[in-house]
């Protein structure tokens, strides 16, 4: 391998533009050698915005793979091409760093770990809430044992309007079923995964979704409880539909709970110390970010946080949501992801 890691971005969109280009352009230790999209002008944009007009562009991912330019990629496509074009890359011998929703079904994502461990490459997905400073901040002080043992937590993360229109407009693979999008592997991925971080193995999960918006065939609001193995519990409600949107995360322990709202970073503590409220501000985990874990990986100095393993139980939390909507029953999770060896 070259000093640096030669990386290679498939697909130059907006989480692209916002997440992988910025990182790897800055992070240490990789060198940005390639880039690939369907619209040329597009690839042409991000080549100047970012200084890389030196990368070689591709309209066609398999050519990059078989091209000898990047030693690792990131997949930044929509969601249905996740998993094709991550075996295809491991194939191809590349390291891959895949945004989430790694797949559309389980069984797409263990064929992608297979590719990986075959080949002996890192496959790490972008369940980028796990690098997030406040949020690894909550986790830190809960398995510290800050607040005493939790018992239950509650979750609502809401907006106004879809990503098609808002975060990124005309992206309308976000809310089509055709393309794997919607609102559970959106936003509900990352949730769904933090509380399972914070609370612990789920044991059940219910859940309710909906549509209510006119003009997509995905769900816009979901409802879910969760039973974890330790007893505790959790609700998650998600929404692209709430005037207003909403937001908050609450931890509750035997000794005191967590708060933090969404439309800032400030993460509140009250604990009970000599049977009166203490409240106090947490203060913030030191800076990680997704593209360092996935260096150290490449480099076999270092773990990756969120090996293609995570990102599969990630998934698994919210295919079960989606099938207690259907059948109106408490999915068990250990019987729902499966006793597969090589998760």
């Amino acid at each position: 391998m070259a000093e640096n890691i030669r990386v290679g971005i498939v697909g130059c969109g907006m989480i692209a533009t916002k997440n992988h280009l910025p990182a790897f352009t800055t992070v240490g230790g990789f060198e940005v050698t390639a880039l690939c999209d369907i619209l040329p002008e597009r690839m042409a944009e991000r080549a100047e915005s970012f200084e890389l007009e030196n990368a070689t562009r591709f309209t066609d991912c398999n050519a990059l793979f078989a091209s000898g330019l990047v030693d690792a990629v990131a997949i930044c496509t929509p969601n249905d091409l996740h998993c094709p074009q991550t075996i295809a890359a491991c194939e191809a011998g590349l390291h891959v760093l895949c945004e989430k929703p790694m797949a559309g079904s389980l069984e797409e994502s263990t064929a992608m770990i297979a590719a990986a461990k075959a080949a002996g490459v890192v496959l790490q997905i972008n369940q980028s809430i796990r690098y997030s400073a406040p949020y690894r901040s909550i986790v830190d002080a809960v398995e510290s044992g800050a607040i005493g043992e939790v018992f239950h937590a509650r979750c609502i993360r809401a907006g106004a309007g879809t990503p098609n229109k808002g975060w990124s407009p005309g992206a309308d693979w976000f809310v089509q079923k055709k393309h794997e999008g919607g609102l559970l592997v959106d936003i509900g991925i990352h949730m769904a995964d933090l509380l399972r971080q914070i609370m612990g193995d789920a044991k059940t999960v219910a859940g309710l979704v909906d549509t209510r918006l006119p003009d997509i065939d995905v769900p816009d609001n979901i409802n879910a409880l969760f039973r974890f193995e330790s007893g505790a519990t959790a609700t998650l409600e998600l929404s692209w539909t709430l005037p207003g949107g909403a937001g908050f995360l609450e931890i509750y322990g035997t000794e005191g709970r967590i708060r933090m709202g969404f439309n800032g970073n400030a993460v509140e503590m009250v604990r009970i110390a000599g049977g009166k409220q203490v409240a106090s501000t947490i203060n913030p985990a030191a800076h990680c970010r997704s593209q360092d874990s996935f260096r150290d990986a490449v480099l076999g100095v270092g773990s990756s946080l969120t090996p293609g393993e995570y990102g599969r139980r990630a998934l698994a939390l919210c295919l079960a949501i989606e099938q207690s909507s259907t059948t109106g029953q408490f999915v068990d999770i250990a019987h729902f992801e499966g006793d597969n060896d090589i998760c």
